[in-house]
């Protein structure tokens, strides 16, 4: 799983496209076309491409979670794209189909409410995921995965604490449920960033 961070976008890509081939419906290959073209030029507050994220969520979905369902892996690599760019879930229908649409609605964060903290919005997003089904709580729980394998000096310290304790209160026991590989791996991640048990 480290080995992941060390690999550049194009990589990232020859990795999970190989794994998966060229053949699968939904296509992921044409996933990987639509999340490159849309997060061109996006970048993560690291500095690496914005697109090595959801390429990476998609290979701890498949790597560590042994998940290899293509809807939720086109999912993860489309699950920011309405987040940050022009397209909405409806553009995702006809490459896609509707459960890919539905899984990155899900993933889609409202814009915050006028005095609502990013805190109370995920515990908030996290409690709606209690409803949406194991596909979007699995899904989101990589995408966090990734979030905390990734963190670094750019990180709001204010904002860290918050971040940690959400993801053990509100989505680690969603995990659980879900998948017994991604549980572990969250809840590692979560330790070795400081956060209380």
């Amino acid at each position: 799983m480290k080995e992941l961070y060390s690999l550049s976008a194009e990589e990232l890509e020859t990795r999970l496209l190989g794994a998966v081939g060229d053949n699968t419906w939904p296509p992921i290959h044409k996933a990987v076309e639509l999340a490159k073209d849309k997060h061109t030029g996006q970048l993560r507050k690291d500095g690496s491409e914005f697109v090595t994220h959801p390429f990476r969520v998609a290979l701890l979905l498949l790597e560590v979670g042994n998940l290899n369902d293509p809807n939720l892996l086109c999912a993860a690599v489309l699950h920011d794209i309405v987040e940050d760019t022009e397209l909405n879930c409806d553009d995702l229908m006809g490459d896609f189909g509707s459960k890919v649409a539905d899984l990155v609605r899900s993933m889609t964060l409202p814009d915050l409410r006028d005095g609502q903290s990013k805190s109370d919005r995920d515990q908030a997003h996290f409690s709606a995921l209690s409803w949406d089904g194991r596909d979007s709580q699995i899904l989101r729980s990589s995408d966090r995965l990734d979030n905390i394998l990734s963190l670094n000096d750019d990180f709001p310290p204010d904002r860290l604490t918050d971040y940690l304790a959400d993801t053990r209160k509100g989505l680690l026991p969603l995990t659980l449920a879900c998948n017994t590989a991604i549980y572990h791996a969250l809840n590692d991640s979560l330790a070795a960033s400081g956060c209380p048990e």
